[in-house]
């Protein structure tokens, strides 16, 4: 889902699974033996694979992994046709049309408690890539407001003074993190390089120290170090339908064409525990509505891999990784697919239903101000405008003081869109000096479900007399498949897997029952918290009956919790401090700042996250707060045995750098013991414990689920773990239990579309829909 903005809370899952894990230690210590001896025994090291990103925006960081793979056999040869790439795990397809290079040493440089090390590098004749890790960055570095800081520049200066750009240093936020650095080739005959960068990206200027300069050293790669042969999968012309009379069945191949798109599968690398198919989707032939603006960015594919018997096979999208050098075509959107297995009831079909994307259609609009308009005057317009089917209605336009002081007026133009989703800015087509800035935001003003919404536009003066806007839209446009590629992967001896489990909520059943109306089961009830889409100031924080009845407005705010008898909710306002609501009296209480609040069953006292310190603890008034020491860099609360003494957290372990190793455990509020529960593998731990305090509903990452998005529940040991929901194409997470323990609500996001929510029952799975809130789900309350 695209929207103008988003709140802290999806932004974290996003940004979680935008995030790759590091390499593993033993590997970078072996590359280091290996280069001084020149000889070592090799060792198998486990490949990482990278996570599906979420905006193009995300860190780039690599995990530079040199396996050593077998070479394929001549029957594979035969059978497609072998170019001078080779692939390198955690890097990518490089040329092999020149020896490669690698890094002859680490080197680690300190200022100030800040430490950088380059860990690793691989030199190609077309490409550098280079492994970077820091350490020591204090939480206070970093802009403690909306600015980004310094931006983090690191280019490579060679001896004859050329600059190599391309690559940048930093994580916002984080103390200790990794980057990949992509660079042009360096030419074989220069073995030196100097790393250079300005500061720790996203860091306050001045903060850190600054001008840094690191000497790199390259020397040949080892001669035992091979790498994976990359299989090119030879394009016929292009396969299309059938003519409407012809009722033959065409021959699939590795390439289709339809509605003047094309799919094509294009080449495919051995990798360890499976495959990497690479290919892409070329729309140059695509034709779209007119007066309309589209992006290739905003491109939305989802393929399904099934094999000769219909059985789905999951895969997981890589983007991380390089293809080779292939010449940017902004027509084209390339892939790479990983398989988690080697053998397949073969041939493999990949079948891509349908395209979509976001296109800005514009409509023209004209509003007359009058000869000498005021501020807070409010011009009436109640106009349907449909774009590319999807209607608005815009209501009125208000002439009010800008918020920024640069600017004199903003006209705010107040719309309604029932269905949501829906996004407009408005242009003034011939703006006035000094120069407009455009914004738009939604929600707030007539609550969730009437789907009010804002957009405004700032002047640099009061605007005045027949104004002529342009309107547009960022709206859903589809093209319909299917388009169909096959491919025949190489035979192996291993066994065909068995299928895993499957979940109540699929992408399947998902389908079936969204946008149904079915009667809730007998006697669920309850209120829910909900958070809509709404930009701040407006209101975003809703509270209502469970079948959507009497929804509320409450605040503007982010991790917002509901107590257990529905009379107190608990957020983060946007200065980062945790408020506490009273329902009944309006009052609201100031606590510290501290996010993901988690109310103990009495409703008490809370649990909540304080960045950077980690877990803390209040009474409900504001008093008692108290520190939970629990000695793990990376902390996030869960929930609250029956017993009100014993919090459950997820906790990091192990590598620092190995952001996605957890653990749940318990703690006593009395008796200080600490329980390990089940380890998880996840980049942020959520989950919710069941009011008997018998069962944890938690995300956990499973291979072809989206973003970490499959849900689980198991006992608090983690023994009896069942597979809730899982779905290829959208994001199930943050699920819920109802005040019975009987049910989860589980939020569910599609792309260009808004959280929809939904019933489950873990332990008979019946699936059963919720009404459309218009956001997230928080919290369920009696």
């Amino acid at each position: 889902m695209r929207n103008p903005m988003l709140s802290p809370e999806f932004e974290e899952k996003v940004r979680a699974a935008a995030s790759a894990p590091a390499p593993d230690a033993a590997f970078v210590n072996g590359l280091r033996s290996k280069l001084a001896a020149k000889a070592m025994e090799k060792k198998s090291q486990p490949e990482r694979f990278f996570p599906r990103p979420a905006w193009q925006w995300a860190l780039t960081v690599l995990a530079v992994l040199l396996i050593a793979f077998l070479a394929i056999g001549p029957q594979r040869v035969v059978a497609a046709m072998q170019r001078l790439f080779g692939y390198i795990p955690g890097v990518g397809i490089v040329s092999q049309e020149a020896p490669l290079r690698i890094l002859a040493e680490p080197v680690s440089v300190t200022r100030e408690g800040v430490t950088v090390t380059v860990k690793a590098a691989v030199l190609s004749a077309d490409r550098t890539v280079i492994l970077v890790s820091v350490e020591g960055v204090p939480s206070e570095a970093y802009p403690s407001d909306e600015s980004i800081g310094c931006i983090g520049n690191a280019n490579l200066r060679l001896a004859d003074g050329t600059i190599l750009e391309g690559g940048y240093i930093g994580a916002g936020g984080w103390t200790h993190f990794e980057n990949s650095l992509e660079y042009g080739p360096i030419p074989a005959n220069v073995n030196e390089a100097v790393l250079t960068f300005d500061c720790i990206g996203f860091t306050l200027p001045g903060a850190l120290p600054e001008n840094w300069e690191i000497p790199l050293r390259f020397a040949p790669a080892p001669p035992d170090m091979t790498v994976a042969p990359v299989i090119e999968l030879s394009t016929p012309a292009a396969t299309n339908p059938p003519a409407a009379d012809v009722t033959s069945t065409p021959v699939l191949s590795n390439t289709m064409t339809l509605n003047g798109i094309t799919l094509t599968l294009e080449k495919f690398v051995e990798v360890e525990g499976g495959y990497q198919l690479y290919g892409s989707l070329d729309l140059s032939g695509a034709t779209f509505p007119a007066q309309s603006i589209f992006s290739y960015f905003d491109t939305m594919a989802v393929i399904k891999m099934t094999d000769a018997n219909g059985n789905r096979i999951p895969f997981e999208e890589t983007r991380f990784e390089s293809q080779d050098n292939t010449v940017y075509d902004p027509n084209k959107v390339s892939w790479i697919y990983r398989t988690n297995q080697k053998a397949f009831a073969a041939p493999l079909t990949l079948t891509l239903a349908w395209v979509e994307m976001q296109i800005l259609p514009q409509i023209p609009f004209e509003l007359d101000l009058g000869p000498n308009p005021q501020i807070g005057q409010t011009w009436e317009i109640n106009r349907d405008l449909t774009f590319e089917g999807h209607t608005v209605r815009l209501l009125s336009a208000q002439l009010v003081e800008s918020d920024d002081p640069q600017w004199a007026s903003s006209l705010k133009f107040t719309y309604e869109d029932k269905a949501g989703g829906i996004f407009i800015n408005v242009m003034d087509d011939v703006p006035q000096t000094p120069l407009i800035e455009v914004m738009s935001g939604g929600g707030g003003g007539g609550g969730p479900l009437t789907g009010i919404k804002f957009a405004w536009m700032n002047y640099g003066e009061i605007p005045s007399g027949l104004r002529r806007f342009t309107i547009r839209a960022s709206v859903p446009y589809r093209i319909n498949g299917p388009w169909q590629v096959v491919w025949n992967p190489p035979s192996t001896t291993e066994p065909i897997p068995t299928s895993a489990p499957e979940a109540c909520l699929t992408s399947e059943k998902w389908e079936q029952v969204k946008g149904q109306n079915e009667a809730l089961p007998a006697g669920l009830g309850g209120k829910i918290l909900f958070t809509t889409d709404a930009m701040p100031p407006d209101i975003n924080v809703f509270i209502a009956n469970l079948d959507g009845s009497d929804p509320r407005g409450l605040v503007s705010g982010y991790y917002s919790s509901l107590s257990p008898d529905g009379t107190h909710v608990a957020f983060m306002s946007q200065d980062g401090g945790l408020n506490i609501l009273d329902l009944n009296s309006g009052q609201t209480i100031l606590l510290e700042n501290g996010a993901n609040p988690v109310w103990s069953p009495d409703g008490l006292r809370l649990l909540f996250y304080s960045p950077p310190d980690g877990l803390y603890l209040a009474n409900a008034d504001g008093t008692g707060l108290q520190k939970i020491e629990t000695g793990s860099p990376r902390v996030n609360p869960i929930g609250w045995l029956p017993d009100n003494q014993t919090i459950v957290y997820g906790a990091q372990v192990g590598d620092i750098y190995n952001l996605y190793e957890h653990v749940f455990k318990t703690y006593n509020l009395q008796t200080g013991e600490t329980q390990a529960l089940f380890p998880i593998t996840i980049k942020t731990p959520s989950g919710a414990i069941s009011p008997d305090g018998q069962w944890i509903a938690f995300n956990a990452r499973l291979f072809g689920a989206n973003l970490d998005g499959a849900v689980f529940i198991s006992r608090l040991d983690g023994s009896e773990r069942k597979l809730v929901a899982m779905l290829y194409e959208t994001l199930a997470f943050h699920p819920i239990w109802s005040p019975d323990g009987q049910w989860l609500i589980v939020n569910v996001v599609e792309p260009y579309k808004p959280t929809r929510p939904v019933l489950v029952n873990p332990f008979t799975c019946q699936v059963v829909p919720l009404p459309d809130y218009g956001g997230e789900v928080r919290s369920w309350g009696r």
